[in-house]
Parts: C-alpha cells; structure tokens; sequence
C-alpha cells in the first residue's frame, strides 16, 4: 500500500502542534501531535523519517517503552562476581540485567526488541500470561536495584523481570500503571 504523506505546522489551543495526515486509497487519518510528544518521537525514531515513524508506530500498537530485562533462569545462573557488583554500586539508574531494547505492547502481545527497534527478539502472547505482580522476591532482591521493585510476570512457565523507562526519564522502574494496563487489556 502506497501513501502519501503531508506535513504542515498549525496553531492548536495556543500551542504549536504538527499535524501528519496520512492518506491511502482505503482511508484517511490525521494525527495532531504535540512539540513535546515530537521530542520523544525524535529520541526513538533514529534515521526513520519522523512521517513514517509516526505511522508505523500507530500501525504497530498501543505503547513503546525503553526496557531492562532479566530472566529468572538468567539471574540465578549470574556470577557471584555481578551480584556483589550490582550490590556495591547499587545503580539508581538501570537495575540488574542482561537484556536491553524496547518493549510494544500491541493488542494481542508483547514484543521485545533490540536496541535500534530492527530486530524482533520475542512476543509473548497476552494469553499465555499466568501471572503479573510488582515487587521483590527471593530471586531479585532489593540490593539489586532499590529505586523500584521489578514488574514480574510469567509467561509459558518462564518469569521475566522487567524495568521500563519512557523517554527523557532517567530511571527505569517496574510499576509503571501505564505498562500493566495495557498488559491486563
């Protein structure tokens, strides 16, 4: 499907706001979207032209999070060595981990991907989550990272701990309400 894509600057409420319409032969849309939104748009879209970005992002899904991931099995195999040293340093800005990339979540799942979002690494399926909680277990203590317990959730039998961190934050956390409401849709 091709599609023509227009780009012009309104005024809006008092504010600058860009106005993409994207047209194909099937239908039409317009997206207003706020200086503010554009910056974060900006930080993730790399080389993509912002149009195309913005549109494949509205095509793709609900919500595109900067995430730190470790699975439980990858946390008990971890060294004694990086445990202590994520103790000692006790980072307030990235918890304990061993994946790093973004996190869509979409209607249906889950997608975890790389760090320059070309590459999928693994969906996971609404429906094959078992269990969602926040908070500190025996496995990922607190030492780990104190600034936020991790969102836990468990999928196909595997428990996954999860940070995320929305463009122009510092710190990553696990309770962000935003991310578990979408998970729980």
């Amino acid at each position: 499907m091709s599609q023509a894509v227009k780009l012009k600057l309104i005024q809006s409420n008092g504010q600058n706001c860009n106005v993409y319409k994207l047209s194909s032969n099937k239908e039409n849309a317009s997206v207003s979207v706020d200086k503010s939104v554009l910056n974060i748009v900006d930080l993730f879209r790399g080389e993509t032209p912002r149009a195309k970005f913005i549109n494949d992002s509205l095509k793709r899904g609900l919500g595109l999070f900067e995430a730190v991931w470790i699975f439980k099995r990858e946390l008990l195999e971890l060294s004694m060595h990086k445990k202590v040293i994520a103790r000692v340093t006790k980072s307030a800005i990235r918890p304990l981990h061993k994946h790093s990339g973004f996190v869509e979540i979409t209607q249906e799942s889950i997608e975890f991907y790389n760090k320059k979002l070309d590459k999928l690494i693994m969906s996971v399926d609404k429906k094959s989550i078992s269990e969602t909680s926040v908070g500190y277990d025996k496995f990922f203590k607190k030492e780990f990272y104190s600034y936020s317990p991790p969102l836990r959730f468990i999928f196909n039998g595997k428990t996954i701990y999860l940070f995320l961190r929305l463009p122009g934050e510092r710190k990553f956390k696990g309770d962000d309400k935003l991310f578990i409401g979408l998970i729980g849709d």
